[in-house]
């Protein structure tokens, strides 16, 4: 099975998925967050994906069960609560439950190795961990790009090493947050620009954190919804104070001379925070700059934005 899924909150202890990147195909454009709209396009068009799996968290993903009607593939979408407490983490249990049982009925496939999922999970995250504990002092671009390769290898196979990450050469430290980030050009360009990325809350890297151990006498979904909720959050969780806090902490701690934003253009969730996030960064002195795209490989005038920013700091 080749399940192409969407955002962190998808349960990867159940099966091998491979996590949405960025798209180069035809795209089938709609007024929503471009980053859910080339997921939709990928789905629709890359005949090497036989199936999707993708939350209900925020208004764009909400549309896309009407977007893949009539798509002759697994489609699944699971409903994630916005809150982090026990009754949250019991309705996100049973969703996790019935996502299991659907994969099972339609690829008629029993599935029985979550625990030792967990486990290989549980090591991948701490490697990330411990290499994210190093930025400032290794590549950023190819720390994010080692993550974004091994997110698209069966879960076995997702080792990641700095053996092959070169040291970074300096520069103005800044800090970056947003969405996924789908297109590393804007990686690129940020270094190039005379910046050094010291730290970040993106999904793919500052969120993920070690998830506590698991018992034999733990119910296991439980466990998995209790691991997903309960990391560093997202936006559409609505909890804004919680992100602006950590990140604020975490940008004096590196001493981050400015912080980049990026967002897909419509992500409503990502746009709402910024809006409070410029405010709390202005109200510390601390400059900030925002890229927004249209779609997962769209850099539009980043460059010159950055190069701009980077003279600012």
């Amino acid at each position: 099975m080749r399940i192409l899924s969407l955002s962190e909150f998808i349960p990867e202890q159940i099966c091998d998925i491979i996590r949405f990147t960025q798209y180069h195909g035809d795209r089938n454009i709609n007024h929503y967050c471009g980053y859910v709209s080339d997921f939709i396009s990928q789905v629709r068009y890359d005949d090497s994906i036989d199936g999707c799996v993708f939350p209900r968290s925020c208004d764009s993903t909400r549309i896309m069960n009407r977007y893949l009607s009539g798509v002759d593939k697994f489609v699944y979408q699971i409903l994630v609560p916005a809150r982090q407490d026990n009754l949250a983490i019991n309705f996100f249990a049973k969703g996790i439950a019935d996502y299991q049982k659907a994969i099972e009925g339609y690829y008629q496939q029993r599935i029985d190795i979550i625990e030792q999922r967990i486990e290989y999970i549980n090591t991948r995250n701490k490697a990330i961990e411990r290499l994210y504990s190093f930025l400032g002092d290794i590549s950023y671009f190819g720390y994010i790009s080692a993550i974004h390769d091994i997110l698209k290898k069966p879960l076995f196979e997702q080792k990641i090493e700095n053996c092959h990450m070169a040291s970074n050469h300096g520069g103005k430290k800044v800090y970056l947050t947003g969405s996924f980030l789908s297109n590393l050009a804007i990686i690129d360009l940020i270094e190039k620009s005379g910046m050094l990325i010291v730290g970040d809350n993106l999904p793919e890297s500052g969120r993920i954190k070690s998830n506590k151990d698991y018992k034999q006498e733990d119910d296991i979904y439980e466990y998995i919804a209790e691991c997903i909720l309960k990391r560093r959050t997202s936006p559409t969780q609505n909890n804004f104070q919680s992100i602006l806090q950590s990140d604020l902490d975490e940008i004096k701690a590196k001493n981050a001379k400015g912080v980049i934003f990026v967002i897909q253009k419509y992500c409503e969730p990502y746009l709402y925070l910024y809006s409070v996030y410029k405010k709390m960064l202005e109200a510390n002195n601390i400059p900030s700059v925002v890229i927004t795209v249209s779609h997962s490989d769209d850099i539009g005038r980043a460059e010159m934005i950055l190069e701009t920013f980077a003279d600012t700091i």
